[in-house]
């Protein structure tokens, strides 16, 4: 509040002393230029407010600004903290959801990649590392009793993942619910 009676302050200042020096000067053409320098310089103090604004940063002020009013300057003045053991194990929860969200993914993608009569002998399908194609691991459990092609899926699901064949296992793993 204090900066908009500053600026309402300049503003009169500087129509009144506009309109004093008009009123002393003798009509004729120095009237004209008096006028339009009053003229400019009211205009500049009218969008003084707004300058700041058009200029680069003006985000990055208004949000310490904001920051300063409602947290007491901490933003400009503190120095930054270590993360506290919270933070950094929330952190980490939420890594590790996300990687299980990924392999969950990748997993139920890599077996709805493969054709119907070999799908129908697909046990279960793991993947470990689903965030590193380096690193990615996955397993296929296929029912003992099956036709399955191990080569023929070890292509298929490398394919769709974008992985090397060697990072897919194929295991016989019996009649284990899915």
């Amino acid at each position: 509040m204090n900066g908009l009676g500053e600026w309402l302050r300049q503003v009169v200042a500087i129509a009144l002393i506009g309109g004093i020096a008009e009123m002393m000067l003798p009509s004729g053409g120095l009237v004209r230029y008096v006028r339009m320098t009053v003229g400019v310089a009211l205009l500049a103090a009218l969008l003084s407010p707004i300058l700041p604004a058009l200029r680069g940063g003006w985000a990055d002020g208004a949000a310490n600004r904001a920051s300063d009013f409602l947290f007491g300057n901490t933003a400009t003045t503190a120095p930054a903290q270590p993360e506290s053991r919270a933070v950094q194990d929330y952190a980490q929860a939420l890594h590790q959801a996300e990687d299980q969200d990924a392999a969950t993914y990748l997993a139920e993608w890599a077996e709805a990649s493969l054709p119907d009569p070999i799908r129908s002998e697909v046990v279960k399908v793991t993947v470990e590392h689903p965030t590193s194609a380096d690193q990615m691991a996955v397993t296929v459990l296929v029912r003992p009793t099956g036709m399955a092609d191990a080569v023929e899926i070890r292509q298929i699901i490398a394919s769709q993942l974008d992985i090397e064949p060697s990072q897919v296992e194929v295991l016989d793993e019996g009649d284990a619910p899915r």
